[in-house]
C-alpha cells in the first residue's frame, strides 16, 4: 500500500480546490447533521473509485441525491451496529439514578460495581465498533447492499484480509485527523476544510486496501 499517496492524491485533480471547499461546506453542515450523509456518500464514491484503480481525480459534486441516499444508508447501518452502545449507556443512566436516590450503602456499592462492569463492556464494544467501522464502509461501498453489509462474518473477512495493514490504516487515518486539526489556525471554516481532507485520506486508504487485499466476489464498481 502507498500510504503517502493517500495524503496527496486529491491534489492531482485540477479542480481539487473547489471540490474540497464543497466538501468542507458539507462537513460544516454535519454540525447540524444535514451534511453527514453527503460526506459519507462522497467517501463511499472515493473508495469505489480507488478500488477500481482510479485516483487521478476526485468525484464531482453531482448526483447529490444519490450521494445523500448512499451516505444515509451507511449511517443507518452504523447506527444499528452501535445500538449496544446506546443500550449500555441507558443501563448506566438507570443505575446512576438508583444510586442517587438510595441511602443504602450496600446498594450503592452494588450499583457502583455494576456501573464499572457496564463501563468496561461499553469500552470494549466501542473499541470493537471503531475497529469494524471501516470494514462496514468498505463492504457497503463495494456491494451497496444493506443486508450484505450487516453480515459480521463478511466484515471480519475484510479485517483479516491483512490485519496488519488494516490496523495501520486505522492509525494513519487517526493521524490524518490530528493533522487536520491545524485547520483551527485558519478559523472555523478551515477546520472543516482540513477535516474533509482527512476523510479523503481515509477513503483512499480503504480503497487501496479493498483493491490490494479484499476484492473477490464483493468487488463491485458502480
Amino acid at each position: 500500500m502507498d500510504y503517502g499517496k493517500s495524503f496527496s492524491f486529491m491534489f492531482k485533480d485540477k479542480d481539487w480546490l473547489m471540490k474540497v471547499i464543497m466538501g468542507g461546506v458539507f462537513a460544516l453542515l454535519s454540525v447540524i447533521l444535514v451534511g453527514i450523509p453527503f460526506v459519507l456518500g462522497y467517501m463511499l464514491e472515493v473508495i469505489r473509485r480507488v478500488a477500481g484503480g482510479n485516483d487521478q481525480e476526485l468525484p464531482a459534486w453531482d448526483n447529490l441525491g444519490e450521494k445523500f441516499v448512499d451516505g444515509l444508508k451507511l449511517l443507518v447501518i452504523l447506527l444499528i451496529v452501535s445500538i449496544p452502545l446506546w443500550l449500555l449507556a441507558c443501563v448506566m443512566g438507570v443505575f446512576n439514578g438508583i444510586a442517587a436516590n438510595t441511602n443504602s450503602d450496600a446498594l450503592t456499592t452494588l450499583v457502583a460495581l455494576v456501573n464499572i462492569l457496564v463501563w468496561l463492556l461499553n469500552f470494549l464494544y466501542g473499541l470493537v465498533f471503531a475497529i469494524f467501522m471501516p470494514a462496514f464502509m468498505i463492504r457497503y461501498a463495494m456491494t451497496r447492499d444493506f443486508g450484505q453489509t450487516l453480515k459480521i462474518g463478511e466484515a471480519w473477512n475484510v479485517v483479516r484480509a491483512n490485519i496488519g495493514n488494516y490496523i495501520l490504516i486505522l492509525v494513519v487515518a487517526y493521524l490524518a485527523t490530528l493533522v487536520a486539526s491545524i485547520g483551527v489556525i485558519a478559523c472555523v471554516i478551515g477546520v472543516f476544510l482540513t477535516m474533509f481532507w482527512a476523510y479523503l485520506v481515509e477513503a483512499h486508504l480503504l480503497g487501496q486496501y479493498q483493491q490490494k487485499y479484499v476484492r473477490g466476489p464483493a468487488f463491485k464498481i458502480g
